[in-house]
């Protein structure tokens, strides 16, 4: 058996500029980087016969006897967050990553698919798991992808299911009712907001922004993102799943062209609203973390629109600087729908909002679900026509009637602000969808 790195070994790992995403997923789509703090004062001494204050705060690890390479190996084991150096992915030294590490617990699941808006993310699943709280354990990945390459081929206890489709959105416009729909049918896995997908396909963002480097090798970035992709595809082999549906972050819809290059046989869609609807949704307050923080850690589109724009990010107002970054994630998914012919833009207003329709007859089927609908239109539009009726996240809301939309629809303040900044930076592409 390894000697893996448990979670409280992270103030180590950590020493290499490494980036967590245990402590990350308390952060709604923020990267946080764990640094090491001086020592003002010698540590507190305990008698011998009494147990670490650290250890104290944590439940015995149920697992702590156990081969996690092998528990990894029968699915007993997921991954939670990926972990990596500011050289992980440099040019020279070979053909692979080094330093990244994954972070694997065990959670279940199958949460989100018997109640989809209750567990509508892979965080929200997560949250429910005190064993992914407190006895994650961090272990080289390339180390985890030998061990499952050399039994997910001969063991019959796990199998990996091809990528059928990928959902990217612009943020709070509906994206979340569309990956809930697909997680009502059986056929369909639905893995939606993983961290890790978001991290590895920010990676060389991460190392450009925050360590000032642009050796970042994006053959290394994809095989990383690849070996994520595969972690998460992989179920039990009873499982009557049989397509894979990613739905990533919004952030990463900047990243959209990078992850339809290495599945080009997936379909792939983006989902949209008004602008003003979304600037606005995006800047409520305390909702305003991601886009606001990309002035830190901007996307390479982010910073090529600003330089063709001739503007500064650090001098931007909060709500220039969201609609310009929510600018990017439409401009991405636009450009490729337009130069490749595929993809499909599907509008929150027209195609979402109450559309039973709609998502029955057209978007579930162009996203590989048609024979599944076809065998059973009746109870495929009763369970859409559910989905439809709730909000797509009610795991903050305790009351029925909170989760439910109200017959008068959404009410969404737009003020000036809103107003002026989504149609300098906005209004342009919102003419081409």
């Amino acid at each position: 058996m390894h000697a893996y790195l448990p979670l409280l070994s992270l103030v180590a790992i950590a020493q290499l500029g490494a980036v967590s995403a245990s402590f990350r997923r308390r952060q709604d789509e923020t990267v946080v980087n764990i640094e090491g703090e001086d020592e003002e004062e010698p540590p507190l001494e305990l008698p011998e016969e009494t147990e670490s204050l650290i250890a104290m705060q944590f439940t015995d690890d149920p697992h702590a006897g156990r081969d996690h390479m092998e528990m990894i190996q029968n699915g007993e084991l997921g991954l939670s967050g990926i972990i990596y150096a500011p050289k992980s992915f440099t040019a020279s030294g070979g053909s692979d990553y080094t330093e990244v590490y994954g972070e694997f617990c065990a959670f279940d699941s199958a949460l989100n698919k018997a109640d989809p808006a209750h567990y509508p993310t892979i965080d929200a699943v997560m949250s429910q798991s005190e064993h992914c709280d407190e006895h994650s354990y961090t272990i080289p990945l390339r180390e985890v992808m030998e061990a499952v390459s050399a039994t997910d081929g001969s063991s019959n206890k796990m199998k990996r299911l091809p990528v059928t489709g990928l959902l990217f959105h612009i943020g709070y416009s509906g994206a979340g009712l569309v990956s809930n729909a697909l997680t009502t049918f059986e056929s369909a896995h639905v893995v939606s907001e993983h961290t890790a997908i978001r991290d590895a396909l920010s990676a060389c963002d991460i190392i450009r922004n925050r360590y000032l480097s642009e050796d970042c090798s994006p053959e290394k970035q994809s095989m990383l993102l690849r070996d994520v992709v595969t972690l998460l595809s992989r179920v039990p082999a009873t499982s009557l799943a049989r397509h894979l549906y990613l739905k990533a972050p919004s952030m990463s819809a900047a990243h959209l062209t990078e992850l339809r290059s290495l599945y080009p046989e997936a379909k792939w869609a983006f989902v949209y609203r008004k602008a003003e609807d979304a600037l606005a949704k995006a800047t409520m307050r305390n909702r305003d973390t991601v886009c606001v923080k990309s002035r830190r850690n901007p996307s390479a589109a982010l910073i090529a629109k600003a330089r063709e724009r001739g503007l500064d990010l650090e001098a931007l107002s909060p709500h220039d600087l969201c609609a310009m970054h929510l600018a990017t994630l439409l401009e991405a998914a636009v450009r490729e729908h337009e130069a490749s012919g595929t993809g499909m833009l599907i509008s929150y207003d027209k195609d979402i909002l109450s559309n039973v329709d709609a998502m029955v007859n057209v978007i579930l089927p162009y996203l590989g679900l048609g024979e599944d609908i076809a065998a059973n239109p009746e109870v495929a539009r009763e369970h859409v026509a559910a989905i439809l009726s709730m909000r797509s996240d009610t795991s903050m809301l305790r009351e029925p009637e909170d989760q439910r939309w109200n017959e008068g629809g959404e009410s969404i303040e737009i003020t000036e602000e809103v107003r002026a900044a989504s149609q300098a930076h906005m209004g342009e592409l919102m003419g081409r969808v």
